[in-house]
Formats: structure tokens, sequence, C-alpha cells
């Protein structure tokens, strides 16, 4: 109690109220700190903040200890277990203060002391009850300030834009990957090429060009390249042992290889000249290709080859799209033609551009896709491919 004068005649008086209600309920309690012995104690009175301790020995004031409270409640022994700090002595009179009672503790240490205060002895029951029972109020949600300012408002857009944009993206992804799937048909090899006259080597020797490098255009019977072999002659009967026994010693010597025979090779056509392996004068060997004779009159196409078992699709073929090798654009083609390769197991196609390649297009590779359309739909060049193959 605190006593405030204010004059002569006239006392202020301010009493502190307790916090919780102390009750005086049958009990004792056993201290115990690590090692040391457990001491014993009398419980003189209990509230949810603390005990009132008879004890006999001297404490230290601020020391802990883990206290075994155990309460005769005549119809059920109870006991309690919590941590308690001394925090006053005078004599054998101790106060401890609860620290960090568990709050299920709590509720039945509160549950206890109201039903002896009520005269209702606690029983067993009533504990399973408290037990069970949810006293705890959640947290209260605090409601969110959704205030936005003009920052925030721009970024809110800008990601949502962003994320519609990669959603987009994706979108158009997995939608071109479906038509590439089920309605296009890529050609497994192509190249420009041309309805040419191929001049090889008859046999091993030396050719010779006989045109002027760099020179694009040759006519009907102008002379083209000059090839020197040896004239190579194969005995394999009697018959023909007689006979070279018979010829002169230069005949003989023409016979058997030791005389070279000059080839000179002529246009068949007015054509475009084109080097495989370049207009060098060198040694070549049987079949290598010396020239190609492109004719002016006939315009480049393209070849592609398209698996066998893609044939039925082909039908379906609405457009053709191709791009050379090098080139930016894509142009549209036409099937003109169609054979089968039996040893590769292809189908080699004939395709006419729409617009004309150049005569540097030749033998460039070419990216060649077939559109196709649903089934039972016409097709835009109106080829049948199956048709063409019979014929």
């Amino acid at each position: 109690m605190s006593t405030t004068v204010l004059n002569d005649s006239v006392v202020h008086e301010a009493i502190d109220e307790r916090q919780h209600i102390r009750t005086r309920i049958p009990a004792r309690a056993v201290l115990t700190s690590g090692s040391s012995k457990a001491i014993s104690c009398d419980v003189q009175d209990i509230s949810i903040g603390g005990l009132g301790l008879h004890c006999e020995e001297t404490l230290k004031i601020g020391s802990l200890y883990d206290a075994s409270i155990e309460l005769d409640m005549k119809r059920i022994d109870l006991s309690l277990k919590a941590k308690v700090k001394i925090v006053k002595q005078h004599g054998a009179n101790v106060g401890a203060q609860f620290v960090d009672l568990e709050p299920s503790k709590a509720d039945i240490l509160r549950y206890i002391i109201s039903s002896y205060l009520s005269g209702e002895v606690a029983d067993i029951n009533g504990l399973f009850s408290v037990m069970q029972r949810e006293n705890y109020i959640k947290e209260r949600k605090q409601k969110a300030n959704l205030t936005r300012g003009a920052w925030q408002r721009l970024k809110a857009v800008l990601g949502t834009l962003f994320m519609m944009a990669i959603g987009v993206l994706a979108l158009t992804y997995v939608l071109y990957q479906i038509y590439s799937l089920f309605f296009r048909i890529p050609a497994a090899q192509a190249a420009v090429s041309a309805d040419a006259y191929v001049i090889s080597m008859p046999e091993n020797g030396t050719v010779t060009y006989l045109l002027p490098e760099g020179q694009q255009e040759v006519s009907v019977g102008q002379p083209v390249a000059s090839i020197s072999t040896q004239l190579t002659t194969s005995l394999t009967s009697p018959a023909d042992l007689e006979m070279v026994s018979n010829l002169s010693a230069e005949d003989t010597r023409a016979l058997l290889g030791g005389i070279n025979v000059d080839t000179v090779i002529s246009s068949p056509c007015d054509c475009t000249p084109f080097y495989p392996a370049g207009q060098l004068d060198s040694y070549g060997y049987k079949g290598d290709a010396l020239v190609h004779l492109l004719p002016r009159e006939k315009p480049l196409y393209v070849n592609a080859s398209v698996a066998f078992d893609k044939l039925e699709k082909l039908q379906r073929t609405r457009d053709v799209q191709l791009q050379v090798y090098g080139a930016d654009e894509k142009i549209a083609g036409k099937i003109v033609g169609a054979t089968v390769n039996r040893e590769q197991d292809t189908v080699e196609l004939k395709i006419e551009p729409e617009s004309a390649l150049s005569l540097d297009d030749y033998q460039k590779p070419v990216w060649v896709a077939f559109e196709l359309g649903l089934p039972g739909i016409d097709r835009v060049d109106g080829l049948n491919l199956l048709e063409r193959l019979r014929q």
C-alpha cells in the first residue's frame, strides 16, 4: 500500500491489485537444480503466476529450479512440472515465479483453482475436458493495405504484359510444332538440278580444257575438252595371241597400250558450262565428271527425295515451299514429276519453281517443305503421284 499526502487534511490511498488470484491448496513442491539434491517444500499458496513456498533451506534469489508440484485433490493426485524462478525469501517463506509455463499446464492450473474456489473439487473428467478444449484465439488477420501508387500500377501492368507475351510465344511454338508434325513433310534431301549433258572421263588419263576460263556460253559443235588416254586391250584366247603375232611391231605397241589416244569432245548443244571440280588441266580417273553442259532453253528445277512411306501423305500436298541455300526468301514450287529410287527406298520428285533459278544456284542444296491439306481436300497442283509413278 502506498500513501500520498496532498495536504494536511486529505490522504489518497492507492491499492496495488494482484494480476492472479492466490489460492491455498494442499500441495507440495520438490525443487531440483542440476546435480544438487532435491529440496522439498510445502506450498502455501498457488496462482497462475507463481508459488508461495515454505522452505527451511536458504535459496538464492534469481536462481532457476525445476519444480514438481504434487496436488492432493482427494479424488485424484495430480503432478505438474514447471520451471520456477526464486524472486524473494523472508525466513522460511519463499516467493517463486513460473518461467515459460506451457499454455496447456496453465489451463489445467486455472481449472483446478477455479474449481477449488467454487467449492467443487476437480475431477478427472474436467481435466480431460480442459486438455481437449481449444482455449487459444488465433491471431486476427490484419487488413492489407491495397492502395497502390503509380509506379506499383505500372509494374503490375508491365509484369502482366510480360507474362502474357511469354504465354503467347509458348502457345505459338506449340501450335507451330503441331502444324509441322501433322501438316508438313520436309524433304530428306534436295538440290538444284537440270537436264544437263555430263562429260566424264572414259579412262584414266589427262584432260585439257579448251574453253577460255570464265566463258559462260558454248555453242553446238564447239570443242570443250581434250582427253588423252592409253588404248587398252585384253587378250583372253589363243586366237587373240595368234592375231597379235601377225601384227607389226608398231601395231602391237598400239594394241597393248604403248600409244596414247587423244579424243576431243565437242558440245552437243547451246549450253552453259559448269565445272564441278574447277577448270584445271589435270590427270583424271575413269568416271570423273569433267563438265556439265546446261541447255539454255531448259530452266533449272529442284530434285527432292522423300521417304517412300510418306507417299500417301504426299497425295494431300497443297503447296510446296523452296529455299535455296544462301537465299533470303522462300519461293513456291510445283511437283511436275516423280520416280522411285528402289536402292534407297525413296521417291524422287521433280519440282518446278514458280520463279526462275539462277545458273549460280546449280547443284546447291535446297530446303523443301510440302504443305499438306486436310484429308479429302483437293490439292493445289492437282498432281496424282501414283499415276505418275505408274507411268
